[in-house]
């Protein structure tokens, strides 16, 4: 998940799940609490065997594949309305890699090879003939989304592996070091609304020879998942989970063994927005008060990591209601977080969905600026180093509106992207 697009989507950006990163000291609350707020133990716990994902077959992508190698233009006729470019990080050499007609494709990542996976869009809350993330009401919608597979010289044909239910969360996959997909399924037959990890095999991509549920303690409701290293003993995945501890409700970062586990005593907290009051973690009385972060992404050799987080002392106003902006901390495992989002960057722009590059040399993300006098929203992306210094934006066309950025390699970004709408002309979801 990530944050939204769009004026609409500040409103939305206090009520997303998300969580938190720090130390491994880091306590949930006071030290004197108890209810869970053990940070430690061993790894444990197997995946249970859901059996396999009926794959959605492949499609052609709505027929309207721009094919790759395509020069994506600089000016709105050359822009579809939603589509996957790429882009060299100097900003050279920008190319549509697919037109996705009305459905969006986010969180694109590589693969094996040439392939790659992506959250695709099917529902269309708004009705106007795009459905995207940040439809255009208050909320983000991932109801009937699905995971997909495609190839970056075939990328018009495009395969579904798991989701696609109306109303139900399929989305952020991401591929294990061990050829597996992991990714995030409100398919849970216990709970419906609650949200569970998979992970795929293959037999060859993109066909699914099995599928496993990685097991998470009961007390957490988790999202946005990442594993680093295999999917046996030797790896571990990072995840954003409310949960509720005994001083209020709180949305850390976890880690625990990439086999999973059912015990909360076999997890620990890497961070969380904190709040001195507390003696740690922040807590609220309510869940529509929790604030927290997204999308936690590990360092290529598996020794830090970086995510968006929200803070306690930041927002802006927005009607009567108070918007947490993401902003960026990084932690080597074990050490205390850094916040490394620069103190002058503004309290309506929103930082959000870090990527490392290969080398773990530098990282990629997207900013949602919001300018309320002129009634406009930019997206931008940036690249950093990972101790935040060093910022440069790519030049990409002004009318071009850039999410969910990666890595392809050294020198290769891939994104999602779409044709700002309106007059002036804004990234906001509610003027395309």
């Amino acid at each position: 998940m990530s944050a939204r697009a769009g004026l609409s989507a500040a409103l939305a950006l206090s009520a997303l799940i998300s969580c938190g990163e720090s130390d491994s000291d880091t306590q949930l609350g006071p030290k004197d609490a108890g209810g869970g707020s053990s940070t430690g133990g061993a790894a444990g716990g197997a995946p249970s065997d859901s059996g396999t994902d009926a794959s959605g077959g492949t499609d052609a992508g709505g027929g309207n594949d721009a094919g790759g190698g395509n020069d994506a233009g600089d000016g709105a006729t050359g822009l579809p309305r939603l589509g996957v470019f790429t882009v060299k990080v100097d900003g050279s050499k920008l190319e549509l890699l697919i037109d996705t007609g009305g459905k969006q494709l986010t969180h694109v990542r590589k693969g094996p090879g040439d392939w790659l996976t992506a959250t695709r869009y099917n529902e269309d809350s708004d009705k106007n003939g795009l459905a995207m993330e940040g439809e255009g009401g208050t909320e983000p919608h991932y109801g009937g989304t699905e995971i997909v597979l495609l190839q970056r010289q075939s990328p018009g044909a495009i395969t579904a592996i798991a989701g696609g239910t109306p109303g139900r969360l399929c989305a952020n996959s991401s591929f294990t070091q061990d050829g597996k997909l992991l990714y995030l399924h409100q398919d849970d037959p216990a709970n419906a609304a609650r949200p569970r990890f998979k992970r795929a095999t293959f037999s060859t991509l993109p066909s699914v020879a099995s599928t496993s549920v990685v097991d998470v303690p009961a007390e957490l409701f988790p999202v946005d998942p990442y594993q680093s290293g295999n999917s046996d003993g030797s790896g571990f995945i990072v995840f954003p989970a409310i949960f509720q501890h005994p001083t209020g409700f709180m949305r850390p970062i976890w880690q625990m063994p990439a086999t999973g586990t059912t015990k909360v005593s076999d997890v620990k907290v890497v961070g969380c927005p904190l709040c001195p009051a507390n003696n740690g973690c922040c807590a609220f009385p309510t869940l529509g008060a929790v604030i927290g972060t997204n999308d936690p992404i590990v360092h290529p050799q598996g020794s830090h990591v970086a995510w968006m987080q929200q803070e306690a002392d930041l927002s802006f106003p927005v009607g009567s209601t108070k918007v947490h902006p993401y902003r960026q901390s990084v932690a080597q495992l074990g050490k205390p977080q850094t916040n490394i989002s620069p103190a002058s960057t503004p309290p309506t722009t929103i930082q959000s969905y870090m990527q490392w590059r290969p080398d773990g040399g530098e990282l990629v993300y997207w900013e949602i600026q919001i300018d309320f006098s002129a009634g406009i929203v930019k997206q931008p992306l940036f690249r950093m180093a990972p101790d935040g210094s060093g910022r440069q934006a790519l030049p990409l066309p002004p009318d071009l509106c850039a999410s969910h950025p990666s890595y392809l390699d050294q020198e290769t970004i891939i994104f999602s992207g779409w044709r700002c709408g309106g007059s002036p002309c804004s990234c906001a979801a509610d003027k395309l």
